[in-house]
């Protein structure tokens, strides 16, 4: 079962780094995963500005994408921080990361030209109103009430 880890920013920030291959980050909160006392992911929010903030995620497991974590994971940026946007990139040559990030529901937005030499990244986004792993979300629709649920 996945443990939700928490206040282990600077050990999880550079996790994540490592992972990733950078050497990294400014100010920033993260969130890890841990499985049977080992990290399996973490997401690390960054470049928080004007109702947006950046995740990088990093995973060593396809075990740490449960419903729970993942509505953690969401909820943390768009609740607790007040986002209305966030961001993530990832090389366009990483097609496992493509297509997991097209499946958590991102919109491809653009590339950066070269940034993983001689490959492009690609800027991925999503608005609150889009995300499908937080509870009760609406997608900015009232939610019809009804007597079963009133």
């Amino acid at each position: 079962m996945n443990r939700l880890i928490f206040g282990a920013d600077d050990y999880l920030k550079t996790w994540v780094a490592k992972q990733i291959g950078i050497d990294g980050f400014g100010p920033s909160v993260a969130i890890g995963v841990q499985r049977d006392g080992e990290i399996i992911a973490a997401a690390v929010y960054h470049d928080l500005r004007q109702g947006q903030i950046e995740a990088s995620i990093a995973a060593t497991s396809r075990r740490w994408a449960s419903r729970s974590v993942l509505h953690t994971l969401f909820t943390y940026p768009f609740y607790q921080v007040g986002a209305n946007r966030l961001l993530v990139q990832c090389s366009e040559a990483n097609d496992k990361t493509m297509k997991i990030v097209r499946q958590l529901g991102f919109t491809e937005e653009g590339r950066l030209r070269q940034l993983y030499a001689p490959h492009d990244a690609v800027l991925w986004g999503m608005l609150k109103d889009e995300c499908k792993w937080i509870e009760g979300q609406t997608n900015g629709k009232i939610k019809p009430t009804t007597a079963a649920n009133a």
